[in-house]
């Protein structure tokens, strides 16, 4: 047989072949975009070098992470918190976890992370490339052949009964393993249970039932079942993702909370009696025509609110609140008890002079309650708890507790830093940032009177409006260095600009012509008067100081 040589043109053809094919087949693939090339072109967040990479997890890796959970499983994002993570190198531009029939391009992916959450009582294993661009959890590839019968059947019957629909009419949609506590079967406790702090492994199951998905979490055999009724889409089922968007948009605003922080609890279709949606203002004239549209309910901080749309969620407005949920009531005696017991030891006032005036349930990113000391160890597990507020003749102290007392800390010592400090009513809470915006400061009083609003911005922009001003003034506009936005960044985070929140540092009284600062940031809102900013903690007077450099540049 006479073998074939090929020329030296063919061969370059044959090469250029392969290198087409191989474009192709990293195409069919998931899309993968290379570490270092996103970070020299893509957004502020991911703007990190190497050696902070091999350091630190990048914002956009855990922003990433949290909107795949939050997508896959129905959980805000704001629920969820990094409990470890670890850089790690993928093989193929699946991460490892090819899907069925997927095919992945054979691309090495360096500086990938490999990220582990947790919302409290559950846990997910997450791969990101370097970015964040493509993100993986690790459970997903699990199919439902790796099920036990025992624990599928186990899940129809309970579904079969809570429907009323025949097993025959259910089907198991998805399964896979995840880790929780044994006796909650690694859901969020209800009120007034107490969940171990095991993690044991368990199956989350879902099961599709006409227009409705449940979730149930399951042990390992199926003899213990109960219904996730947060990931659960329970009578919710038809409602469009643009008219869910667009409430809790709406309610974000209404009720001065991130859209992180709300859920859509209820939604049921309802055909109001005129384009107003049933609900006219004053004076206000309505098209008698009748309009279909939604009847959704959201629950916030501390609040269930009614919300009423059309059909496509262009119009919408708010009933009158549905519901106002407790908040200190739900504070355990003994966590209650330990706190005030501490702020009586640390101060000359007694317990008859204290109140609490504020308790939220929180969930803290380590052993520590997220105040770590120098030479102390931190346990790197969630640890959910609480926040809880005392007044007492004009001083605020804010602590931290575990969920029993048994761990309690006092913010940043509040007993002398933050005397003088009052709570801000939830009324003058102004709305959360908008999206893309790092920092705001409001500015109000003074002789003129003027109110001036600046925002720092996540691409680095420094804006300044004026209102209320005798004189109209021009918009005014800045650019700072991507540098000098990550290390204001991390000095809100060094300081813990958190142990500020909802807390005002007044005038003395009397004082005239003193100007109201308002500071808020992605952790929280402060306020104090101009006058008494010598006066300030030093951790506050450190972002106040730095703030002002970034903000009256010229």
């Amino acid at each position: 047989m006479k073998h074939f040589r090929p020329t030296s043109r063919q061969t370059q053809q044959i090469f250029a072949a392969l290198i087409l094919t191989g474009i192709l087949s990293l195409g069919a693939g998931t899309t993968f975009v290379n570490a270092a090339a996103a970070n020299s072109t893509g957004s502020p967040q991911g703007t990190v070098g190497l050696k902070q990479r091999n350091r630190e997890l990048p914002r956009s890796v855990v922003n990433a992470v949290r909107r795949e959970i939050a997508r896959a499983y129905r959980i805000p994002p704001g629920q969820l918190n990094v409990v470890s993570y670890t850089q790690q190198s993928w093989s193929d531009s699946c991460l490892g976890l090819r899907k069925p029939d997927e095919v992945c391009g054979q691309v090495f992916i360096e500086n990938g992370w490999r990220v582990v959450m947790s919302d409290g009582s559950r846990t997910w294993i997450a791969r990101s490339d370097g970015t964040g661009r493509v993100v993986r959890l690790e459970g997903q590839r699990n199919s439902n052949s790796n099920l036990p019968d025992s624990v599928a059947n186990a899940v129809l019957r309970e579904a079969s009964q809570s429907t009323g629909l025949r097993t025959s009419g259910l089907r198991i949609v998805g399964a896979q393993q995840i880790q929780g506590s044994s006796s909650c079967l690694g859901i969020p406790s209800r009120r007034g249970e107490r969940c171990t702090k095991d993690l044991v492994p368990l199956w989350q199951v879902t099961v599709e039932a006409r227009q409705q998905r449940l979730v149930y979490h399951s042990n390992m055999n199926g003899s213990r079942i109960r219904l996730n009724e947060e990931a659960s889409n329970i009578g919710n089922a038809d409602l469009p993702q643009s008219v869910a968007d667009a409430v809790l948009q709406f309610a974000s605003q209404d009720l001065g909370v991130s859209s992180s922080q709300l859920q859509i609890i209820k939604a049921q279709q309802q055909t109001w009696s005129d384009g107003c949606l049933g609900l006219p203002r004053p004076t206000e004239r309505c098209m008698g025509v009748l309009t279909p549209g939604w009847q959704v309910s959201v629950e916030g901080r501390k609040t269930v609110q009614v919300y009423r749309t059309d059909d496509s969620g262009s119009r919408i407005r708010s009933e009158a609140i549905a519901e106002q949920l407790p908040s200190d009531r739900d504070l355990p005696n003994s966590v209650a008890q330990a706190v005030l017991r501490d702020v009586v030891r640390r101060s000359n006032l007694s317990s008859s002079q204290l109140r609490i005036v504020q308790a939220d349930r929180q969930d803290w990113p380590n052993g520590c309650l997220g105040l770590a000391e120098r030479g102390v160890f931190c346990t790197q597990a969630i640890v959910p708890g609480w926040r809880v507020t005392v007044e007492g003749s004009g001083t605020v102290f804010a602590y931290r507790t575990n969920e029993s007392g048994s761990v309690i800390k006092l913010e940043s010592g509040a007993t002398q830093g933050n005397s003088g400090a009052v709570p801000i009513p939830q009324s003058e809470l102004p709305p959360p940032l908008g999206q893309g915006v790092v920092f705001r400061a409001f500015e109000g009083g003074g002789i003129t009177g003027r109110t001036t609003e600046t925002i720092l911005t996540s691409d680095g922009r420094v804006i300044r409006r004026f209102t209320n001003s005798m004189i109209m003034a021009p918009t005014q506009m800045h650019q700072i260095s991507r540098q000098e936005l990550r290390q204001f960044q991390q000095l809100l985070e060094q300081h813990n600009f958190a142990q500020f929140d909802r807390l005002a540092y007044p005038a003395p009284r009397g004082a005239a012509d003193y100007i109201t600062v308002t500071l808020t940031s992605q952790a929280g809102t402060t306020r104090y008067a101009d006058m008494g900013q010598d006066g300030l903690p030093e951790p506050l007077q450190a972002v106040v100081q730095a703030w002002g450099q970034i903000a009256n540049r010229r």
